[in-house]
């Protein structure tokens, strides 16, 4: 029982990290073709971006099967979740 919570829960992080880099690819790219904008600031922020597109790789992992019901994946997918939304919410906010 507790294998399937762990399945489900994995599923789920995963598919919300990819919604999340569906914002952050495009803004990573954006920010290299613009060299970082005006006095290349946006640079500061390229670092931050690509670790949260990094992530994606391991929500990609839940493709298998057999890694699905890991709880190592699971924290690492967690702990990204949380940075991309903390991310999310402040480039959200700054970019107003």
């Amino acid at each position: 029982m507790l294998n399937n919570k762990i399945k489900v829960t994995n599923i789920i992080i995963g598919l919300l990290i990819f919604l999340v880099n569906i914002f952050f690819i495009p803004y990573s790219i954006s920010i290299i073709i613009n060299g970082g904008g005006p006095f290349g600031f946006g640079l500061l922020v390229l670092p931050l971006s690509i670790l949260i597109n990094i992530f994606l790789v391991s929500s990609l992992f839940l493709v298998i099967k057999s890694v699905r019901k890991s709880k190592l994946i699971l924290i690492i997918n967690l702990t990204g979740l949380i940075f991309s939304f903390i991310m999310l919410y402040l480039v959200l906010r700054i970019s107003k």
